[in-house]
């Protein structure tokens, strides 16, 4: 369990490196769930770092450990703990080489060349589509680990399955070209711009779509277009992504402190809320607490109301979806990616808060941002959705 500090602004001072070591002391978060993990998470993670060594993807000086450092197998065991082995086993690989593939094209490749990251990315899709398009070169890094990917999702996991993972990668690089585009303009965006932006560049709807993969019978479209359940979707992906703002602050800040004239406005839930007049970080963290909480409450709500009429498939989504939350918090603040910012200096970046189970006192809908307001208004479960429908 990450330890609890009372909030402040970061403590900063000079590492060994040269570099300045960032303590950031959060606020408690609430959690009303416990952490569960898949009982073969050990297992997983040495499958899923052969995988990567045996595709390349860990050549280089500190490479391997960069890749280790992500914790890609405690994440997955920890979003969806009761899956197979075999199935889970493709979305661990998958996330292994998705933090290579955001190092490398989505953060690494200069955000002015623009065709270089939306041809890598077309090429993906369409190989997971078509295993046999041809479409990655051989000398790509990426060439072989997709197409493997693509191989035994095409062999495990339903047509269903395999069209949502598609559908929502397309959604994932839209986002991801946004961003880029957003970082190269210097660009800072209102709150209610950013909170949907970021639903879609944080990676969320493919992770989720893993979710159903690692299943054996598909969740109906009825079900899972349903408003509640899509609300809920949405909301689980967005109170991880809040989450990650608040342990890459820290990240953000180490950046800028070293290349301060590379840095522009930091598209970060933190930055935005610090951003606004009188708003020091301190007063910004809670703000940004209390908005993830506020969500997650309401998450807790809809569940709740959807639970008792669902499919076994969609009850196992909505685990899973549970689980994700706090899995993604006990990964987030364990991952070499927040806590070694260059993959050159671990331990740079320490993240300090605690989970509690106090029910937040704020509800409703946050009227700055209406974007995710719906979330808030009656919504429809499979079957009643069905049945206005037929009316």
């Amino acid at each position: 369990m990450a330890e609890y500090t009372a909030p402040s602004t970061p403590d900063s001072r000079d590492s060994v490196g040269g570099g300045p070591d960032i303590v950031m002391r959060l606020p408690a978060m609430y959690f009303p769930m416990s952490w569960r993990r898949h009982p073969e998470v050990g297992l997983l993670e040495e499958r899923g770092l052969a995988f990567m060594e045996r595709h390349g993807l860990c050549r280089g000086p500190g490479r391997r450990e960069r890749v280790a450092g992500t914790k890609s197998a405690l994440f997955f065991a920890g979003n969806c703990p009761d899956a197979g082995t075999e199935r889970l086993q493709m979305a661990v690989d998958w996330t292994y080489t998705m933090f290579v593939f955001d190092d490398f094209a989505c953060d690494e490749e200069s955000p002015e060349d623009a065709f270089s990251f939306l041809d890598l990315a077309v090429r993906v899709i369409r190989t997971l589509e078509s295993p046999t398009a041809g479409l990655l070169p051989p000398r790509n890094p990426f060439a072989g680990p997709v197409r493997e990917l693509a191989d035994r999702l095409h062999h495990l996991a339903s047509p269903t399955q395999r069209r949502r993972l598609v559908d929502a990668h397309l959604s994932w690089y839209l986002g991801v070209a946004w961003e880029r585009a957003a970082r190269r303009q210097r660009l800072m965006p209102s709150l209610n711009d950013y909170l949907y932006t970021r639903l879609l560049y944080v990676a969320g709807f493919p992770t989720l779509a893993w979710f159903q993969v690692s299943e054996v019978d598909d969740i109906s479209d009825q079900e899972i277009n349903a408003p509640a359940v899509h609300a809920l979707t949405e909301m689980a992906s967005t109170v991880a992504a809040l989450d990650d703002d608040l342990f890459s602050y820290g990240k953000e800040l180490w950046y800028a402190a070293r290349h301060p004239a590379e840095t522009g406005p930091v598209l970060n839930l933190v930055g935005l809320y610090q951003a606004r007049p009188g708003c020091t970080q301190q007063d910004a963290q809670r703000q940004a607490v209390a908005l993830r909480d506020r969500i997650l409450a309401r998450f807790i709500e809809v569940r709740d109301m959807v639970q008792p009429t669902a499919s076994e498939p969609l009850r196992r989504y909505l685990s899973n979806l549970t689980c994700l939350i706090r899995g993604n918090y006990e990964w987030g603040v364990r991952a070499g990616r927040y806590t070694d910012p260059d993959g050159r200096h671990p331990g740079a970046v320490r993240v300090a808060t605690s989970p509690v189970t106090t029910t937040p006192s704020a509800t409703g809908a946050p009227s700055d941002i209406p974007c995710i307001g719906w979330w808030w208004q009656a919504l429809p479960t499979g079957a009643s959705a069905a049945h206005e429908r037929a009316d």
